[in-house]
């Protein structure tokens, strides 16, 4: 290619080169007139400067303040409750057991029966016991007889007193031998030793039964206590007699009142935890079922300490951590930080050194405030607010 069409076409490059880093630099000025290619800004006070301020009023932008709407800040008390799962316990609850190897010859009871102390539940077989127990009151009756002749001898000199007493212990012998056999015979029949529930049984009539045979279970129900742990924080703020619930899953809905009864000596040095027990409403336990040894839900309050209280809506998070907007002066808002504490239906139970009780946060308009931004809450002086230093527009 010639020299002087190599040169024609660097130039009209360069052109090229220098509009384009013309326009690119003078872009604003390009995009900023209006139809008759004027700028946009007008003075101070015009019908342009009036038209941007309402413009800007409206969007909550540069312009005008932003309309926020705002709630005061109320308080509530944060509740401080434990809640464990604790075993339901009776005082009395024991296995009932013979006292002997016997077959059985007969069994008075059923599961589900309420018994008596003393009420017979098995019989035994006795009769090597009651053959003994006859054997002992003839022995008895011997013995009282050969004492009363010697006792007629000795008060005529006619005896010995070592014969006299030898007499004597006769009869105390025969009376322990009476009584042994009254045990022997005894133990041939079960009874419950105090009031309560008898459970299931497998025995029957012929059975052959040991010592280590358990014939039924016996309850008390009339006494019923949960056993729980509670972590060792709690330790100290427990106290005898302090107000519990309970809830079995067999009916969740219904609530079974209580109060702590007792409290370990000790705290577990492996879990951490301290044993606590409550006496539950025994009436309104066995109404829903609950039964010894049944799983039950626990709930210990403590008493709680007042809180500030701000909606849901109020919150904002970054990386900082969460913040509401608080109304600083009559136009303007401040970020506070807050630490949540516990949430409710609607409402954050928080604490925060920048909020007190009664201060307005905003709830509605967060989107467009920053640090030192102007603002108008709706409802104060019309729904719309209006630039500072402008006369409300009136209608045409």
């Amino acid at each position: 290619m010639a020299f002087w069409k190599q040169l024609l076409l660097s130039l009209l490059v360069l052109a090229l080169a220098g509009g384009g880093w013309y326009f690119y630099e003078h872009r604003q000025q390009a995009a900023g007139g209006d139809a008759s290619g004027g700028p946009v800004a007008a003075a101070p006070g015009g019908a342009g400067g009036q038209g941007g301020a309402a413009g800007g009023n409206r969007r909550g932008g540069l312009g005008g303040p932003t309309l926020v709407v705002t709630e005061p800040v109320g308080s509530d008390i944060v509740t401080d409750d434990v809640r464990a799962v604790g075993t339901v316990l009776v005082p009395q609850s024991i296995n009932v057991y013979p006292q002997v190897t016997a077959e059985v010859m007969e069994v008075l009871f059923k599961a589900g029966d309420a018994v008596k102390k003393g009420q017979p539940l098995v019989r035994l077989d006795d009769s090597d016991q009651k053959a003994a127990l006859d054997l002992a009151a003839v022995a008895l009756s011997d013995a009282k007889k050969t004492l009363e002749r010697s006792q007629k001898l000795a008060s005529t000199n006619n005896l010995t007193l070592s014969a006299l007493q030898d007499a004597q212990s006769a009869e105390r012998r025969a009376e322990i031998g009476l009584l042994g056999a009254q045990i022997a015979l005894d133990r041939r029949t079960v009874s419950a030793p105090f009031d309560g529930v008898v459970g299931i049984s497998t025995l029957s009539v012929g059975d052959l039964v040991t010592p280590t045979t358990v014939i039924t279970t016996l309850d008390d129900p009339s006494v019923m206590k949960v056993s729980f742990l509670i972590p060792e924080r709690y330790a100290g703020r427990v106290e005898i007699g302090q107000a519990v619930t309970a809830s079995a899953e067999s009916k969740p809905d219904a609530v079974i009142k209580g109060s702590v009864s007792a409290i370990d000596t000790r705290v577990d040095a492996t879990a951490r935890t301290l044993k606590v027990e409550a006496t539950l409403d025994a009436a309104a336990a066995q109404a829903i079922g609950v039964r010894p040894g049944m799983a039950v839900k626990v709930d210990l309050p403590f008493p709680g300490e007042k809180q500030l209280a701000v909606s849901a809506l109020a919150i904002q998070w970054d990386r900082t951590g969460s913040y509401v907007w608080k109304l600083a002066g009559s136009d303007g808002v401040a970020r506070a930080p807050i630490s949540i504490l516990q949430r409710q239906s609607g409402r954050v139970l928080v604490s925060s050194s920048d909020l007190a009780e009664g201060d307005k946060v905003v709830v509605e308009g967060l989107q467009r405030l920053r640090p030192g931004a102007k603002i108008a809450e709706a409802g104060q002086g019309g729904d719309q607010p209006q630039p500072a230093g402008q006369p409300a527009a009136k209608g045409s």
